[in-house]
């Protein structure tokens, strides 16, 4: 009985840990049911997700392919036009400076990137602070033409605008400077009115000869009567010899106004080079012997090339009109002992391109021959540096201002370029560039 008693009581007990099994798997179930429709309902939210982040990202992808065509749009309108443009941001580093910023300027275009303005472009140059000065100040400048001067000489007319440089929000990140070069189109301008001039005072200048040379004669013969009535000793000859020497220089004048407006019939000439400026040199200190006195004559030919025979064709006679001017000149300004160097050499067009193109208008199909005299004088100023080849223009009290005016006619005669560049540190030099055939030597 007692043994009965025992074993009903044992699978009671069994009884009882079985159903809490039963209810505890039960339970577990659940949970795992629970956990797979989580994780089915993750899984569907997790691609959902998915679909919408690739979605996303396209739509990024695309943006940023539209931005960078955009950007690369505008950079290639940036590099491709011939207007020069300068960024700069809030502390005055460059952003960014163009191809043509870079050729006008004669500046490395990679050299200005991430450097102060003024680091790159000097204060004293006139150009400079504008867009530096619009960062400062918030203030934009209109359409203004500036004259500026490179490091190698080379003076440049320049319209420039800046303006602020803001952001979608309207924020100022910086300043923006635009300039274009105008130096051709000023050249163009100068060499039209000098044109329009040339044409004027030919119409009067064969009125002018006759109507002062005749009197001239007559002043000139009665003068020199005169003088040789009067006494060596009388006080009145002094006078006379102002007379005769006053006829001289208006006679002067008159002859110069002829050659101006009328050169004889140009006879060219196959001529070398090195002899042609020697002999120059010769003949000028003969016939200017005090303005020639105490100075020194420099020819010196491309050290590469120095024992390159050069020849060009030019009018002898005409081109040594053009020397004498230039010499006469120089001779004026500088001092006793004071030096002129004459340094020549002919180079390929792409090179002459390169170093003058602001200046060169030769034929595409030429070698230039490059013809530089300097002085070591006290140079001309730049207000003036313009008008030195100005009919009637002189600073001289004695000077008709018609020498280097003839001079420029000479040389475009031959169909070359002369222009001046000078410096009160380094004096004067002039520049003058010939078409020389190729196998004119």
């Amino acid at each position: 009985m007692d043994e009965t008693k025992k074993t009903i009581s044992n699978f009671t007990v069994e009884s009882d840990q079985l159903s809490k099994f039963a209810d505890s798997y039960e339970s577990f179930n659940r949970i795992i049911n629970s956990l797979q429709r989580k994780y089915i309902e993750l899984k569907d939210e997790f691609s959902q997700q998915n679909e919408e982040l690739t979605v996303t990202n396209s739509k990024l992808m695309d943006l940023s392919d539209k931005n960078m065509v955009a950007t690369e749009f505008l950079n290639n309108i940036l590099n491709s036009i011939s207007i020069g443009v300068i960024a700069v941001n809030q502390n005055g580093r460059i952003t960014h400076f163009n191809p043509a910023a870079s050729i006008i300027l004669g500046i490395p275009i990679k050299e200005p990137l991430g450097k102060h303005y003024r680091d790159i472009i000097p204060p004293g140059n006139p150009i400079s602070a504008n867009a530096l000065r619009t960062a400062e100040s918030s203030r934009s400048v209109d359409s203004v033409e500036k004259k500026t001067e490179l490091e190698d000489g080379t003076v440049l007319n320049l319209n420039v605008s800046t303006s602020l440089l803001k952001d979608s929000k309207g924020v100022t990140q910086g300043a923006v400077e635009v300039f274009q070069d105008l130096t051709k189109i000023k050249k163009m301008e100068q060499e039209i009115a000098r044109l329009n001039t040339l044409a004027a005072l030919g119409e009067m200048a064969a009125t002018i000869a006759h109507e002062v040379r005749n009197p001239l004669s007559g002043i000139s013969g009665f003068a020199a009567l005169l003088e040789q009535d009067l006494d060596e000793k009388d006080p009145r000859r002094k006078l006379v010899k102002k007379i005769v020497r006053g006829v001289n220089n208006l006679n002067n004048t008159v002859t110069s106004l002829l050659n101006y407006t009328k050169l004889d019939e140009i006879n060219k000439t196959n001529v070398d080079l090195k002899s042609y400026l020697n002999e120059t040199i010769r003949q000028y200190c003969q016939e200017n012997q005090e303005k020639a006195s105490g100075l020194k004559f420099d020819i010196s030919a491309n050290k590469a090339k120095e024992n390159e025979k050069i020849s060009v064709l030019l009018d002898k006679l005409l081109f040594r009109q053009v020397f004498y001017n230039i010499f006469s000149n120089a001779s004026e300004v500088c001092s006793k002992g004071g030096k002129i160097s004459i340094s020549y050499q002919k180079m390929a067009r792409q090179t002459a391109v390169q170093k003058y193109s602001k200046r060169l208008m030769l034929g595409v199909d030429e070698t230039v021959l490059e013809i530089i005299i300097s002085d070591d004088g006290s140079g001309i100023s730049m207000e003036n540096l313009d008008k030195v080849f100005a009919p009637f223009f002189t600073t001289k009290q004695d000077g008709n201002g018609l020498g280097l005016a003839i001079s420029w006619k000479i040389v475009k005669a031959h169909s070359g370029e002369i222009f001046a560049e000078s410096s009160s540190k380094k004096g004067t030099a002039f520049t003058i560039l010939l078409p020389v055939k190729i196998n004119c030597d």
